[in-house]
């Protein structure tokens, strides 16, 4: 038996009969903790078939961090996210690609109310500094944010898809599957071959 058929014979042996991706997924969770988003399930499915993918359930748990990751630093904005606002992705269907997940967020804009009423239900500030924090905010109310967070979260999903793939692809490699065997001294099989 060659080297090379040694290490075909043992190709996915990294890969069977233990959590490969545990590693991946506590990276995963510690970057999302880092721009404020709490990861409580994970799902996959690869490497090689139509409706492969990876996914996520989790929730935005510190809009400080999750806004700053988008690019927001409005102060105003950030206060109003963390006392009125939530967002949460959940797995739906039967695969695990970043479009099998359904969202739910609550997420009072200002256009969803008249500008002084708005201003009553929501500013944080004395009434003195309300108009005028309100009326910047208001004025930066541009983009679609339900949207711009469900983008962000399918970013993240194919993130974890292509480092899960890329672990995968290191742990079958010949020189992994050839490390893996030295290491457990299983290369008898090659030496008894060469007698």
């Amino acid at each position: 038996m060659t080297k090379d058929e040694l290490i075909d014979k043992y190709r996915h042996w990294n890969v069977e009969d233990i959590d490969w991706w545990e590693c991946t997924y506590d990276n995963f969770k510690e970057r999302m903790t880092s721009i404020g988003i709490s990861v409580d399930n994970m799902y996959f499915s690869g490497f090689w078939s139509q409706g492969d993918g990876a996914c996520f359930e989790g929730a935005v748990t510190d809009w400080d961090l999750f806004l700053k990751s988008l690019g927001y630093d409005n102060p105003v904005l950030i206060q109003h996210a963390m006392d009125h606002w939530s967002f949460s992705v959940s797995h739906s269907g039967h695969y695990y690609h970043e479009n099998c997940t359904s969202f739910l967020g609550e997420l009072p804009m200002p256009d969803d109310y008249d500008t002084e009423e708005f201003i009553d239900n929501f500013s944080p500030y004395t009434e003195e500094f309300r108009a005028q924090a309100w009326g910047a905010v208001i004025s930066g109310f541009t983009a679609n944010f339900e949207q711009e967070f469900t983008d962000a979260s399918k970013d993240h999903r194919r993130q974890l898809y292509r480092d899960l793939e890329k672990e995968y692809d290191y742990l079958t490699s010949d020189e992994a599957v050839w490390d893996s065997l030295e290491a457990n001294e299983m290369t008898d099989e090659l030496e008894e071959a060469c007698e």
